[in-house]
């Protein structure tokens, strides 16, 4: 993955000197803050999944794209040698590999996709064997073409950081270079193809016939590299849960924009009122209260969430008017998809209550003036799922007649599964946003 050439010695020379000056900038606490996973795991592999949840404020970038502050990898002598990176530009997420049938190294770096806004957000790289596929919190954002084996069997892969299989001047021990200032939750390492579309990521993960590797750094206090308590990830970015949490954020209001610091949560906590947006311009410590009637949406690091009616025929107790909801499919785009994390209280076996999180998905419908959304099994589509949504995308006849002809791949009776349910909607919104 590293083109060194001996008539490119001074250029050389100041990039090391650069990368030693960046290695000093490192938490002053030991060469420990690093996990590589056990030599040779994954050499000779096609196929695989590797997916993280992580936490990270990293701001380095570099024109040379394995330069890069690195959330996990490996880095193995020469041009397209078997090693495989995901690292962060500006924040911007990215991944380069050595594994490409085009016998020459691979990279991109994502155009939208920014995760250093000190949230988690959940990675996955899938390789099929002909091309791998980077995820950011369940959706895709880029990929690359694949088709040779990784090689791990002198530079192992590495979280925070990049092994490699030779020495760079200015290398940390055990030739780790390149590391990124981040944190950890979940980590699992599969020898399988796990997602093939969009998804929704898990929040913790147990073993089963392909994972390679588990980790659970959300449970060790001490681990390596600032791997902490992942606590945080499990509740929507905006939620109120103290002034300690609150993040930046952008506020799209009816008449103007304004940048800041947001939350959601009632006007009085404590106090069984209406729901606001608090909102501080800037870095002031004044918060200001907005109706989610007078809000059109706010964006928090890569995510937009917007207020909505949620039909009442959706099978959702909402306790409030509008409900926030994080937008799936681009801004702007007529047919959407949201998200939403419902809570209920679930009395287990042993009639302890539980609290249990559910993630719905809910459609916004081209042309609705009305801010209103509906669950995928909501009666406004099914039963005669062919006949009523094929009458909603009449301005796209080729998707209208998929969706009559009860294509599988458009059309649901009104039993069946989620999962099913959901990827028949992925595709409906797909092909109706595709411009002409």
């Amino acid at each position: 993955m590293k083109r060194v050439y001996v008539f490119l010695t001074a250029l050389i020379l100041v990039a090391f000197s650069a990368r030693a000056q960046y290695n000093n900038n490192t938490p002053q606490n030991g060469y420990a803050q690093f996990t590589t996973v056990p030599n040779g795991m994954f050499n000779g592999a096609y196929v695989f999944t590797f997916e993280f949840w992580v936490k990270t404020t990293e701001t380095g970038s570099n024109n040379i794209y394995w330069q890069r502050p690195c959330l996990f990898g490996n880095a193995t002598y020469g041009d397209n040698s078997g090693d495989f990176a995901i690292t962060t530009n500006n924040g911007y997420i990215g991944m380069w590999e050595g594994i490409s049938n085009r016998n020459t190294d691979q990279y991109f770096v994502s155009t939208f996709a920014r995760i250093n806004d000190n949230q988690w957000h959940h990675i996955a790289a899938v390789n099929n064997g002909q091309s791998i596929f980077l995820y950011v919190d369940g959706r895709s954002v880029g990929s690359l073409v694949s088709g040779k084996p990784l090689r791990t069997g002198k530079a192992p892969l590495t979280f925070g950081a990049a092994s490699f299989d030779y020495n760079l001047n200015g290398s940390l021990p055990g030739n780790i270079n390149f590391p990124s200032q981040a944190s950890f939750g979940e980590v699992r390492l599969s020898n399988s193809v796990r997602y093939i579309g969009n998804f929704v990521p898990e929040r913790s993960y147990s073993a089963d016939a392909n994972t390679m590797q588990l980790y659970h750094f959300g449970n060790q206090g001490n681990q390596q590299n600032n791997f902490g308590n992942q606590d945080n990830g499990y509740h929507p970015p905006y939620e109120y849960r103290g002034d300690a949490y609150i993040p930046k954020a952008t506020l799209y209001l009816r008449d103007t924009v304004l940048t800041g610091r947001l939350t959601v949560g009632r006007r009085n906590p404590g106090l069984n009122d209406e729901q606001v947006v608090r909102f501080a311009e800037g870095n002031s410590p004044n918060f200001n209260f907005y109706r989610l009637e007078d809000v059109v949406g706010f964006q928090i690091g890569v995510d937009y969430f917007e207020p909505k009616f949620i039909s009442a025929t959706s099978g959702l107790n909402t306790p409030f008017p509008k409900t926030v909801l994080k937008r799936l499919t681009s801004v702007g785009t007529p047919m959407a998809m949201y998200e939403y994390e419902n809570r209920a209280n679930i009395r287990n076996a042993a009639g302890v209550l539980e609290v249990k999180t559910q993630l719905v998905y809910l459609i916004g419908l081209p042309g609705s003036m009305d801010d209103k959304v509906y669950s995928l099994s909501d009666n406004k589509f099914s039963p005669k799922f062919d006949e009523k949504v094929s009458a909603m995308v009449q301005d796209k006849p080729a998707l209208a007649d998929k969706i009559k002809s009860k294509n599988k791949d458009y059309f649901y009776a009104a039993f069946t599964t989620d999962e099913h349910r959901l990827r028949v909607w992925w595709n409906i919104i797909n092909e109706y946003n595709t411009p002409n």
